[in-house]
């Protein structure tokens, strides 16, 4: 037990100091992590779909190259009567052959797509709730290093108050084997004065187990192993508002509502434009000779539903997603505010039992004086002395405790209002 408790010293006292790490360090760094890339690359995802909907009212340019072969002469344009009279009158090639080739161009173009327009903003929604979502997702990410920092603060200062205990307790443990070989107290005296020693080697390896936790959490965002927690100190004061937690669901709200609006643009009349080139060439099938000539068109359609049942089926089925995304939202809004709501009452308790707590710890460490007093002159029991020893380590692990449950109330209210806690915590 003497080697861990000399190991644990070590730990807690000369490892390298944390002064060369910052929160402002852990920050940057959890900027450049893949788990904050994976946000972006999401958000960026989300924007190429809003472009792709753009791009859908840019004309769209084919080239094509072809041959053909047919079972009687066909011809690659119309001919009027007359032309055809006057070619043959002249022993010319008609427009017909057997084979043809021929290079070309077509080009089509939405002139009115409704249904383009409602996907275009529906995209915008998605896109906005993307970004809101990643922000969200950094901030939280954030709330998470500034509570492991907390409790990992916790755990540290926790173990200065073992080493300090168990310190206290080393030394009564030398007058208490005095007295032992001296006959004036039994020997079942030093027996539980080396249990509650051992114990408090227990309590030490308990919170190393938990450092350990805490720092791999830190390390899984950051990719910094943390040697030391880093102090924390406020450098703002949260700014309320409306719940930036809810943005992404309302953002993606929206996008269900023009969903609905973009099913029912199914059934509105589109009108399309087009437009081919084509140049030929083949063997005239009258006299054998080389033909060749262009041949193209331009005009606009009007193309209207009549009958698409499909369609009502799909707007039926984007009004029932709509009812399903308001249904969430309405949910989490009213669990959002009830949970703001306690963050802030409990923030406010937090900060009055960390004074509480401070007072305590000062009023046990000064009892705990007046009990070594009475112990060495043998006015108070061993049981009572052990009593007051725990009293002064339960103190101050209850201070230790609410600093970071205040930290970490702290930061879960700042990810609800969307707050930066890079620019709250230093």
């Amino acid at each position: 037990m003497k080697r861990l408790f000399a190991y644990c010293l070590i730990l807690l006292c000369w490892i390298t100091p944390a002064g060369a790490v910052t929160m402002t360090d852990l920050f940057a760094a959890l900027q450049n992590h893949p788990v904050t890339e994976l946000d972006t690359l999401q958000t960026r995802a989300s924007e190429l779909n809003r472009q792709a909907v753009y791009d859908r009212f840019y004309p769209s340019i084919k080239g094509e190259l072809g041959y053909q072969e047919f079972s009687s002469p066909t011809n690659w344009r119309p001919v009027v009567p007359t032309e055809s009279g006057r070619l043959l009158a002249n022993n010319e090639p008609l427009p017909f052959s057997d084979s043809l080739s021929r290079i070309g161009a077509t080009l089509s173009m939405p002139i009115f797509v409704k249904e383009l327009f409602t996907l275009s903003k529906q995209t915008a929604s998605l896109t906005s709730s993307a970004k809101a979502r990643k922000r969200l997702n950094l901030l939280q990410h954030q709330a998470v290093l500034v509570t492991a920092d907390a409790h990992l603060m916790h755990m540290d200062s926790l173990g200065k108050s073992l080493a300090a205990r168990k310190a206290s307790l080393e030394k009564t443990r030398s007058d208490v084997i005095l007295q032992v070989k001296s006959g004036r107290i039994p020997e079942t005296e030093k027996i539980r004065m080396d249990e509650a020693i051992n114990q408090i080697d227990l309590s030490v390896n308990e919170t190393m187990q938990q450092q350990i936790s805490l720092k791999k959490t830190i390390e899984s965002l950051t990719s910094i192993y943390l040697e030391r927690p880093i102090p924390l100190q406020s450098a703002g004061e949260l700014s309320e508002g409306e719940l930036f937690a809810l943005k992404p669901l309302r953002e993606t709200m929206k996008a269900r509502e023009f969903g609905v609006q973009a099913a029912k643009d199914k059934l509105y009349p589109t009108i399309q434009g087009s437009a081919r080139w084509y140049h030929h060439y083949g063997e005239g099938y009258n006299t054998g000779e080389d033909v060749d000539g262009e041949y193209g068109f331009y005009g606009i359609s009007l193309q209207m539903p009549l009958f698409n049942k499909p369609a009502y089926t799909a707007i039926e089925k984007a009004k029932v997603e709509l009812r399903r995304e308001k249904a969430k939202f309405n949910k989490t809004e009213i669990e959002l505010q009830a949970k703001a709501r306690s963050l802030k009452e409990t923030l406010v308790l937090l900060k009055n039992s960390k004074e509480l707590a401070a007072q305590g710890v000062t009023h046990e460490r000064e009892l705990l004086k007046v009990a070594k007093i009475a112990y060495a002159s043998q006015r108070m029991s061993q049981e009572e002395y052990l009593r007051y020893e725990e009293k002064v380590l339960s103190a101050e692990e209850k201070f230790f405790l609410a600093e970071a449950r205040w930290w970490e109330t702290f930061g879960t209210l700042a990810v609800l209002y969307g707050n930066d806690l890079q620019q709250l915590v230093r």
